[in-house]
């Protein structure tokens, strides 16, 4: 008779992921929220909530929440994804159902998971960028009781100067840039950048509109809240619990139309950050009310002071940098007519 065969062995990675875990159980959980807070990736996090029910109470704590939605393939060459995914996150849910053709479980379920995180403190949330014009270097909005503001850099070129050149090579240099024809404002490079400053303009509405939705069921714990375009160009920013306020009140209302001025420079050198930009152009935007007064800077010179006291110049430092360099030497080349509602 045979005796029967022993019982095989425990593979040798389940011991190491019971020491693994028993490791893990030893943190406490100040220093796993930490760990989580570093993490801060949305999908990420809701892996972790099913590890546990330790795990679970704790991602829960976690104060930063980074969301991010990643361009959705089609067998459609001819749909403009990017952009049909905006229409979507803007329509859905403030107008009517998604189409089929849409992924309606995508931002629902997102929005519906952020809901069990209790402790919220800063949400940043990453669309597909949409953009086609490729001359769009930065844009940045802010929307609030007293601030409905865009602002918008181009620029036909822009690399860093590595060079080390006498002031008179550089006067020739900036003499010889002044005669291409690239960088001059002609009427056809005007129109086009006043429609695609228009569209940002628009673009940042909604992307208000969708941080609405978001945000409002973190209303007692949030402090700031932004929503950046996957190119890393555009983001609108609601920062403090004032914007904030202003987002979630159904009597702040966004005026229907308002002005802009537009700066436009053959070059400009930036000393700082070592860069020359040629065929730079700025647009800034305003909403305004019909009694509002209008200023010269379009009220750019008040939010680049706002974000020097914040110190939050660094994380879009060009476009900061070269509002400062235009505002200081060079006075607007057009004053605008915005009606957003335009299309």
């Amino acid at each position: 008779m045979t005796s029967p065969s022993p019982p095989p062995p425990s593979p040798p990675s389940s011991a190491g992921e019971e020491a693994e875990a028993a490791h893990i159980n030893r943190l406490p959980d100040e220093l796993l929220l930490l760990i989580f807070t570093k993490l801060n990736n949305a999908s990420s996090l809701c892996v972790c909530n099913l590890v546990s029910k330790r795990f679970s109470a704790v991602v829960h704590q976690t104060p930063s929440i980074f969301l991010a939605f990643p361009h959705r393939q089609s067998n459609d060459r001819n749909e403009n994804l990017p952009k049909k995914l905006f229409n979507y996150l803007s329509k859905s849910f403030f107008r009517k159902p998604p189409p089929n053709k849409f992924d309606g479980a995508l931002f629902q379920s997102a929005v519906d998971s952020l809901k069990h995180f209790r402790n919220v403190r800063d949400i940043r949330i990453e669309l597909p960028s949409f953009q086609q014009d490729d001359s769009i270097v930065k844009w940045h909005a802010e929307f609030g009781r007293d601030l409905n503001l865009c602002v918008i850099l181009f620029a036909t070129s822009l690399h860093h100067n590595n060079q080390t050149n006498t002031s008179i090579h550089h006067q020739n240099q900036s003499q010889n840039q002044n005669q291409n024809p690239d960088t001059l404002l002609t009427n056809q490079l005007l129109q086009s950048r006043i429609a695609s400053a228009n569209q940002c303009f628009r673009e940042a509405t909604w992307r208000q509109h969708v941080l609405r939705h978001v945000v409002e069921n973190h209303r007692e714990t949030l402090d700031a809240a932004e929503i950046r375009d996957s190119s890393k160009k555009g983001q609108v920013v609601m920062k403090g619990k004032e914007q904030l306020r202003d987002l979630l009140d159904p009597d702040v209302k966004l005026p229907a139309s308002g002005y802009g001025k537009l700066w436009h420079v053959q070059m400009l050198r930036l000393p700082e950050s070592g860069r020359v930009l040629q065929g730079v152009t700025v647009v800034a935007i305003r909403r305004s009310g019909e009694n509002e007064e209008e200023h010269e800077d379009v009220g750019v010179k008040h939010l680049m002071m706002k974000k020097g006291c914040e110190n939050e110049m660094e994380e879009d430092f060009l476009l900061w940098e070269v509002l400062s360099h235009i505002f200081q030497n060079h006075a607007p080349s057009r004053t605008l007519n915005i009606n957003v509602n335009r299309r």
